[in-house]
């Protein structure tokens, strides 16, 4: 019944500005449905061989490299107001499901339509396979054919534009790591009807809504932010061969046993919203000696809340004396920047020589150790110029827990989409950035593989 009240406070927004009145009044009556029903259901005979080694005998199957043919990126953080044209939109009942459950699948601008089930992956650099194709469904069942990882359901229909529906599929056992999608941030910057947490229909941030919901299509492609701020790491990782369990965020919040079978977790560019529960698990998997790795920046910086299919809130958690770098090392200080990245000669960097540069990868949100509390860290990197009238410079950081869990962060949400060259802040990265970047990246991946971390050198002592 929350849901249905927040709809219908978004209708009215939009009713009074007239344009998108339409398109969210359809979605009035679909909320009340899917807010009354369960968002899965149990299904019959599903079985996975989730044996080592399972991701690569997975990828070594035929790819499809026209996966995305017909929906071409369109960013969904960036809060512009674009112009609209006739597609077809969709959401399921969850953002996940596990081999046996089913999601419900609601549809927005066509009675008739396919979808085309796509994981991500490597597949030989094709990026996705096809799963299967289906009419018109009402639901999406999870069953043997479609082993754990992101899947994107691409929406078609005639006359219409295709967009992307994102589905979790998650898996369970021992694993080498973790990776958690970041649906609660993706959601938090979803402008579909016009609000956000950030901005409201009328585009300023004191109209901005106070509670957005899940029951909803994505803006921009569909797709969230997986498609720039997650892909090209799942990329990376599947061709690495590691064996992964996938999840979204919020099974970290419902579940304190979420991290109990594997050594290392990874977020990709963009997770900055967390539940205090999400913060506390975090913080317990590493205590136990769980490493954490962080391939983003601005990570873990606002307080948010769920409830039932709603979330709300964006309070720092350092205005409640808990930062995120008492966790991370590092933490969010500078919007907006670009500057170049300066190796210190040391593990990962190291893979790309003496005195090796990254051009402009911190930015367009970056980190830092400097003028916070946490552990004592080693730099791996930092930028070139202060880019602050602060003095405070943007740095990649490294520490080693009492529990012996590595906590590594690039400290900038630049990392993973400049390795596609698919930044949303018109940023654009030449070649040798781009494999420079999946270098580092591969020699991080190699030791979540061999779980074989250095101990941290000391550069900025404990601050408090």
């Amino acid at each position: 019944m929350a849901i249905l009240m927040q709809t219908i406070r978004i209708c009215i927004l939009k009713a009074n500005g007239g344009r998108y009145a339409p398109r969210v009044l359809r979605i009035l009556f679909v909320a009340l449905i899917v807010s009354l029903c369960p968002s899965s259901a149990v299904a019959s005979e599903c079985s996975w061989d989730l044996t080592p080694g399972w991701v690569q005998r997975e990828n070594l199957k035929k790819g499809d490299v026209k996966w995305d043919a017909g929906v071409p990126l369109r960013f969904s953080a960036d809060f512009t107001r674009r112009k609209e044209v006739p597609r077809i939109e969709g959401f399921v009942s969850s953002a996940s499901a596990t081999c046996g459950e089913s999601v419900s699948l609601t549809t927005v601008g066509a009675k008739k339509f396919q979808v085309e089930i796509y994981r991500m992956g490597y597949y030989k650099n094709a990026g996705a396979r096809l799963i299967r194709t289906l009419a018109s469904p009402k639901s999406i069942t999870v069953d043997s054919a479609m082993v754990p990882g992101q899947y994107l359901l691409k929406l078609r229909s005639q006359k219409r534009a295709s967009t992307f529906v994102p589905l979790m599929v998650t898996g369970s056992g021992a694993n080498d790591l973790t990776f958690v999608s970041s649906v609660l941030t993706w959601q938090s910057y979803n402008q579909w009807g016009g609000d956000s947490l950030y901005k409201g229909a009328d585009g300023n941030r004191e109209t901005a809504a106070a509670v957005v919901s899940f029951d909803r299509p994505y803006d921009g492609d569909g797709s969230g932010q997986f498609r720039y701020m997650e892909q090209p790491l799942v990329t990376l990782m599947e061709k690495a061969g590691l064996d992964i369990n996938y999840i979204t965020d919020l099974e970290v919040d419902s579940n304190p046993e979420v991290f109990a079978q594997t050594r290392s977790i990874v977020l990709g560019g963009h997770s900055e919203y967390w539940t205090r529960s999400m913060r506390q698990h975090f913080e317990n998997a590493v205590a136990t000696g769980v490493n954490l790795i962080v391939f983003g920046g601005n990570t873990g910086y606002a307080i948010t809340e769920i409830k039932e299919r709603e979330i709300s809130g964006r309070t720092p958690y350092r205005e409640i004396g808990q930062p995120e770098s008492l966790l991370l090392g590092s933490q969010y200080f500078a919007l907006g920047i670009r500057k170049d990245l300066v190796s210190s000669n040391v593990w990962p960097f190291s893979v790309l020589g003496i005195d090796a540069q990254i051009k402009g990868i911190y930015g367009y949100e970056a980190d830092t150790a400097m003028g916070t509390v946490g552990p004592g860290v080693q730099v791996l990197a930092r930028a070139v110029i202060s880019p602050t009238e602060k003095g405070f410079v943007a740095m990649s950081t490294y520490y080693s827990a009492p529990s012996g869990a590595a906590v590594m962060n690039m400290g900038t949400n630049g990392w993973v989409c400049a390795m596609s060259n698919r930044c949303p802040w018109g940023y654009a990265f030449d070649l040798q950035a781009q494999k420079q970047i999946q270098k580092v990246t591969e020699a991080v991946l190699k030791a979540v593989k061999t779980a074989k971390w250095p101990v941290a050198q000391i550069d900025i002592p404990t601050r408090s």
